[in-house]
């Protein structure tokens, strides 16, 4: 779409939001963002992305953790299947220590079929484990890590983690 034409359509909006949180220019993408939600709540876009996870997005990068858990969670009830809106809304847990609920939003993406998954499942594994040694869970820690260094045995950072856990179970 050429920038000097001002959309007309949900989608051309839609897709102005995406080009400006790719510049990035995330005022330009609120604006053109918030307009999509304004004309359909519950508009997603052919390829399955929708506003909610781009301004969940801009608010996680820019500190704003609440809010960038709604816009996840509002992305979420539009698509229950938004593999990037679990795992942002999951990683915002982590940062606000609500493991449990992190732990729930990667599991979910863990047990979507390995052929529709994007993310490779050791990532999900250590993340589980992460939540769980932050709850000092050592028992749990220990089993999600070593399923991570299990996918992945040459990953320094699995091997570290399961490392310091079996430290600590000491």
């Amino acid at each position: 779409m050429p920038t000097n034409k001002s959309p007309r359509t949900i989608a051309e909006w839609f897709e102005k939001g995406r080009e400006c949180f790719r510049k990035p220019d995330g005022v330009g993408a609120v604006k053109a963002l918030t307009h999509v939600i304004e004309l359909n709540p519950g508009y997603c876009h052919p390829d399955g992305d929708n506003p909610y996870f781009y301004l969940g997005k801009i608010h996680e990068v820019e500190g704003r953790i609440e809010d960038a858990i709604s816009h996840y969670s509002r992305a979420i009830s539009v698509n229950e299947r938004d593999e990037e809106s679990l795992i942002g809304r999951g990683s915002c847990y982590t940062v606000i220590k609500k493991h449990l609920d992190a732990i729930a939003d990667f599991t979910k993406v863990l047990h979507f079929p390995d052929s529709h998954r994007r993310v490779p499942k050791q990532y999900l594994l250590y993340a589980i484990a992460e939540n769980y040694r932050q709850m000092e869970d050592w028992a749990n820690a220990l089993f999600w890590g070593k399923q991570a260094l299990q996918e992945d045995p040459d990953n320094y950072r699995h091997q570290q983690l399961v490392d310091e856990i079996r430290q600590k179970m000491k």
